[in-house]
């Protein structure tokens, strides 16, 4: 609501990234000379400077000094700064050392920032920070003792994110009014028991990092465990959870009283460290290894039923999802991702055994399947009315049993609001959509990408309804076995929203619209905004007498590369571009490439 506020007010600006903001110059400048102005309390601020050494201008009279983003190396003995109360030295990475009595005089210091430097241990004098309520020490390589933190019982706020710390000190228990823990992408091999059920004020805990066997026995401990889930259940003020559990037996059966998180990630069953990229800022997520049902219901009560991004990776046991959707578990879900599966599930949703009355996953937005190798289809059945509503995005990657139709046309009448289709790696699917019986007044599909697919025959099994493609604006397509054209012609005639085409790699392709009199007659399709047209690698395009049957006239950059049998004497001329129009531009290409396939070259 503050930066919101200051936002608002133009104090604070965007800035590109995940929770951070920028400061207008001026805005800063101002903000310095008022604090100056102010009872002789003022900010030093000699942030990226490259400096070397410590400052010597500093004076006693700051209230507030930041030296971060420098070359500093050496400390004085003692800052002497008696009303200092913020202090910001990260991103020196050549501080190794403090010494002893650094903070000997820094008894009002209330903010303290540490990070990136080099520092192996804290100073004696550290203990002394009575005042101190918000310390960052993240992004330290190894720091081996941090238990005199116990002694600053002020604390409110701790972030060590990223941090080598390895046995977390049983002395942290101590701090409180601790209300912000963070050890995201931390290095910590033990944490004592009992440590967390101290922490009665705490908010909110990230704790994606190296531990996740909660309550499991400590090597070489002498029956010592670590500390148990249940610690974290206990504490009645937290409503921030991110957290990695090595398996669902860690989560207690039972609870005295249910959790009140209204944030949370929770990772069940993973250990891989990659997850800490793949943070869930505001929101409520949920990685599975299990079923639903092995989970207690006091958790399937506090988390399955709050969750919007589910994703369940190498999990045994699915088998239906409207078997959970039936008890109402799932419907508040906007993203689903499924990776890897057993045999067992054979279509997303099915209505044979249970026929849904009201609508399913109608909040959905984000759909992902990727090495679900038994499954067939997406749903058998008919579903709701009003099912899949929402859905924008929908992607299938590395399915390798898939029946001939990815969305057949009942399925495909449900999902009026898609946007984006991914489908990528999938073995037997012969149509990309079943368009028999279905004609739908408009159409939201933005982006089509096909790669990959070795028994596609075309996009659909059938004449394609006149509004299909109307608001397609990008189609991606390499390594995929069409035969004759891409597109018919009646097909063509909608894409009139298109701006970007790339097609690579299609051994069988002759055409790009399918050859009718219309075409025979020398008349051409017009892609009035198409800017990007890439074909390459395709040997049989446009073969013999067969000449070009479309006109882009915005287009901008034309990539033509490896079509044999192409006449020879094509040029951006042929496609009648008012634009000048860059032909075979290598930066451009690989830019657009990118673009529309990411980093797979």
């Amino acid at each position: 609501m503050v930066v919101t506020y200051l936002k608002n007010s133009s104090l604070l600006l965007d800035s590109g990234k995940e929770l951070c903001v920028r400061m207008h110059d001026v805005v800063r400048d101002t903000t310095m000379k008022i604090a100056l102005s102010e009872d002789g309390h003022g900010f030093f601020v000699k942030a990226g400077r490259s400096l070397e050494d410590w400052p010597r201008q500093l004076q006693e009279g700051y209230s507030a000094v930041s030296l971060m983003g420098n070359e500093i190396r050496t400390l004085p003995e003692e800052l002497v700064c008696p009303k200092l109360q913020v202090l910001l030295l990260q991103d020196n990475c050549h501080i190794e050392k403090f010494p002893e009595a650094f903070f000997q005089s820094s008894n009002e210091l209330r903010v303290l920032n540490l990070s990136n430097t080099c520092i192996l241990l804290l100073p004696q004098s550290f203990s002394l920070l009575a005042n101190l309520q918000v310390l960052h020490l993240d992004d330290l390589k190894i720091i081996t003792d941090i238990s005199m933190l116990g002694k600053l019982k002020k604390l409110e706020i701790l972030s060590m994110r990223e941090s080598h710390i390895g046995e977390f000190p049983k002395e942290i228990g101590d701090l409180t009014n601790l209300r912000m823990l963070d050890l995201t992408g931390g290095h910590i091999v033990t944490i004592p028991s009992k440590v967390f059920s101290k922490l009665h004020k705490l908010e909110e805990l990230y704790m994606q990092c190296g531990f996740w066997d909660w309550g499991s026995e400590v090597e070489g401990g002498g029956g010592e465990t670590n500390a148990g889930f249940d610690e974290l259940t206990s504490l009645p003020y937290l409503r921030v959870l991110k957290v990695w559990i090595s398996h669902a037996n860690c989560i207690p059966k039972n609870v005295e009283l249910n959790p009140n998180w209204v944030e949370f990630d929770i990772c069940i069953g993973r250990d891989d460290e990659t997850v800490v990229s793949q943070y869930c800022y505001n929101s409520v997520c949920l990685t599975l290894d299990t079923a639903i049902s092995t989970l207690p219901d006091w958790f399937v009560f506090v988390v399955i039923n709050k969750a919007e991004k589910l994703e369940w990776v190498e999990c045994k046991g699915l088998i239906d999802f409207c078997v959970e959707y039936e008890h109402r578990r799932l419907d508040r879900l906007k993203y689903l991702s499924i990776i890897g599966c057993d045999e067992n599930l054979k279509e997303l949703m099915s209505t044979t055994t249970w026929v849904p009355k009201e609508p399913v996953f109608e909040n959905l937005e984000d759909l992902h399947l990727s090495r679900v190798d038994f499954m067939k289809e997406l749903c058998l059945g008919d579903l709701p009315q009003g099912s899949l509503f929402s859905l924008k995005l929908l992607e299938v990657d590395s399915c390798y049993n898939w029946g001939n139709i990815l969305l057949p046309s009942k399925l495909l009448q449900r999902v009026r609001n898609l946007e984006t289709l991914i489908c990528n790696d999938v073995d037997g699917m012969e149509y990309v959509f079943g368009c028999e019986g279905f004609e739908p007044e408009k159409s939201k599909l933005i982006d089509l990408s096909l790669r990959s697919l070795n028994a596609v025959r075309s996009i659909c099994n059938g004449p394609a309804p006149p509004a299909m493609f109307q608001t397609l604006k990008v189609v991606s397509i390499e390594q995929c076995s069409f035969v004759g054209s891409l597109f018919s012609y009646e097909a063509a005639q909608c894409l009139y929203q298109l701006e970007d085409l790339s097609v690579g790699s299609c051994p069988l392709l002759e055409r790009v619209i399918e050859a009718n009199k219309e075409t025979m007659n020398k008349k051409k399709t017009i892609f009035p905004k198409l800017k990007n047209l890439v074909l390459m690698r395709l040997p049989m395009l446009y073969s013999g007498s067969a000449t070009i049957d479309f006109e882009c006239p915005l287009l901008e950059c034309l990539y033509l590369k490896d079509c044999s049998q192409f006449l020879s004497s094509t040029s951006a001329s042929d496609f009648h571009s008012r634009k000048n129009v860059q032909f075979n531009d290598e930066q451009h290409y690989l830019s657009l490439w990118e673009r529309m396939w990411g980093d797979i070259i």
